[in-house]
């Protein structure tokens, strides 16, 4: 990446600290003779003394490990050692904590040890060079993040890490999710939770007047509070819509989104959508759980979701006093754990059929080969999916299937119309009377016309308008008026245009979307010695067609057998590039790979885990 650097502050800055700027994928900086910031992206100045690091993320900590290896103390935030120390031990966590995971923990985190060194926090000064540093706490990108201010020539300097980017921007906001103590919410339900840090840092950092900002990448920023400011206000106008139409309002009630909203809008609440209407469930549903049976007239029943641990006992009871015949069928609205967990267990038990969208099929079969929240442990195979829009007469009623990604990605609606005209529409975790379930941006919920939420709310007003809508979470059914309509699709154009102003990409979607460059599959075993293959699949959010590269980086031992070198993808399609390695001994393993399209060089962007054995 070119970084545009002012002349005049690089001829006052090499007068009065002879630094140097080093351009690449992460910004280095020399200070002094021998002190780095950040690091040295060129792998050419191997005579530093330390690199300052402001947080452990490997996509940045890459550019100081040369350095480090050739002597340099790298001096890290407190609160981020292990990762720095003993990466290990967050992998060896994250092998199980990965499947059911509603934490949401950030896994762009180092593969090896970065080394040990001096661990700082807020509030430590020390000197190198000369120059006396000094340490903020500015949690936010990553919870224990730091800052490193410094005066010289009587102009302020702050490493800011990736606190911010260029002219009021931010690199994506999905690594902001997080839990909410306060508010009793998980990581899973935190959206975007660590803007409220995010917003406290950059208002700390403002505080101390620098003239200069140094950020992780993009260019240097000389006019920081103006840039402060923009950020601010984008981000906090993405958070007031996404909260104006919060489906965790109806759960958790005004009180708890004041309190997950507050810090972030400095307790100006939004103006909320109005409820939805409300009605009770049809004599014809059964409520079970997060499961609902739907019963024919003639004795045979169809199921919808099968998460809930006592589904088996509970259904075999239902048919025992009669309440059904037999058992003829089962929608899975989405791969969460909480919709699928006990579902090839209810096929095994009653002989029943599965049905899905196609787009959900692999993350069924393979759970494991996917990093995504929520994931079941029992894989839901030998099953065929439903094209989208395919109807099939079922006793009394016309069963019609729906591609339906509104809360996650892999997500189908089943419309269901009774000869007498009543007619539901299952819409699994897309929709709360109080709006939509967006708040986890792992999920990926696509922001644009034809996708996500938007695409959802037009097969709704299409072929459901006049349905009752049913969350399995939401024992009421419920369903929107033509203003609530138009009101969620205002709140979404409203979030749109701040997000495109808020990234530095091509398209909003790479900021909200992890997933859109990943390893698949994500979990795999292997033998010693025995090749493995991996792909890293792209999604081309650009609006343009664009070449993507690929490349691997191996643990010691292992070896690149054969690889695919890049890949030409279509405007919103998805391709891959693909490999073939030899694993060394038995062990856990991370495997990584950079991603580079344009003038972006993502080292070690995504990662796969291969345990060896």
């Amino acid at each position: 990446m070119k970084l545009k650097v002012p002349v005049f502050f690089v001829l006052l800055f090499c007068v009065t600290v002879s630094a140097q700027l080093i351009p690449g994928p992460v910004n280095g900086f020399r200070l002094g003779e021998s002190v780095l910031i950040y690091g040295d992206p060129s792998g050419k100045f191997t005579s530093a003394s330390h690199v300052l690091l402001t947080h452990a993320r490997r996509d940045l900590t890459w550019a100081a490990a040369a350095s480090i290896r050739n002597g340099a103390a790298p001096i890290y935030p407190e609160r981020e050692r292990e990762l720095f120390e003993n990466p290990a031990a967050f992998w060896s966590r994250f092998t199980a904590a990965r499947f059911h995971d509603y934490a949401q923990t950030g896994t762009k985190v180092p593969s090896e040890p970065i080394g040990k060194g001096r661990a700082v926090k807020g509030g430590d000064a020390f000197t190198l060079d000369a120059l006396r540093i000094e340490v903020l706490d500015t949690p936010g990108y990553t919870p224990g993040a730091v800052s490193y201010l410094f005066e010289q020539g009587g102009r302020r300097f702050a490493a800011t890490g990736d606190l911010i980017y260029g002219d009021g921007q931010l690199y994506d906001l999905y690594s902001l999710q997080d839990a909410v103590p306060e508010a009793k919410a998980r990581g899973y339900h935190g959206y975007a939770a660590r803007a409220a840090g995010l917003i406290a840092s950059l208002r700390l950092i403002a505080a101390r007047r620098p003239d200069v900002l140094i950020p992780a990448r993009g260019p240097l920023i000389t006019n920081p509070q103006q840039a402060i400011g923009k950020l601010i206000h984008r981000l906090q106008t993405v958070l007031r819509s996404h909260f104006s139409t919060d489906a965790l309002r109806w759960y958790w009630g005004d009180d708890n989104l004041r309190i997950r909203a507050g810090k972030m809008l400095d307790n100006q609440m939004p103006d909320w959508m109005p409820m939805a209407e409300q009605s009770k469930l049809p004599e014809w549903v059964v409520p079970i759980s997060n499961s609902r049976l739907i019963l024919s007239r003639d004795g045979p029943a169809f199921l919808v979701d099968a998460g809930y641990r006592q589904i088996v006992p509970k259904l075999e009871s239902l048919r025992s006093e009669g309440r059904f015949s037999k058992l003829e069928g089962l929608w899975i609205t989405h791969y969460h754990d909480d919709h699928t967990d006990h579902a090839a267990e209810v096929a095994r038990s009653f002989s029943a059929p599965v049905h899905f969208t196609a787009r959900m099929r692999e993350i069924l079969e393979h759970p494991a080969a996917f990093r995504m929240p929520c994931l079941s442990t029992n894989p839901i195979r030998n099953q065929s999916p439903e094209p989208d829009g395919r109807s099939q007469r079922w006793h009394e009623f016309e069963l019609t299937f729906f591609d339906f990604p509104g809360q996650t990605l892999y997500h189908g609606g089943l419309r269901v119309r009774k000869d007498s005209g009543e007619t539901l529409f299952f819409a699994g975790d897309s929709f709360t009377p109080s709006g939509m379930d967006d708040y986890s941006l792992q999920n990926r919920n696509f922001l644009r016309e034809g996708a996500g939420y938007l695409y959802c709310l037009n097969v709704l007003e299409r072929e459901a308008r006049a349905a009752w809508l049913i969350n399995q979470h939401v024992e009421p059914m419920f369903r929107y008026t033509p203003d609530q309509y138009k009101r969620m699709r205002e709140e979404i154009a409203r979030r749109a245009e701040a997000l495109g102003d808020l990234f530095p990409w091509p398209d909003l979607n790479f900021g909200i979307d992890e997933s859109w460059a990943r390893i698949y599959p994500y979990g795999t075993e292997a033998k010693p010695g025995e090749p493995v293959h991996l792909e890293v699949r792209i999604f081309n959010h650009s609006p343009n067609r664009e070449t993507y590269e690929a490349a691997w980086n191996l643990p010691p031992g292992w070896k690149l057998l054969r690889s695919g070198k890049s890949v030409v993808l279509a405007p919103r399609t998805e391709g891959k590039v693909t490999a073939d390695l030899q694993p060394a001994g038995a062990g856990l393993y991370i495997v990584t790979a950079d991603v580079a399209f344009r003038n972006r060089r993502l080292k070690e962007w995504t990662e796969a885990m291969i345990e060896v054995r």
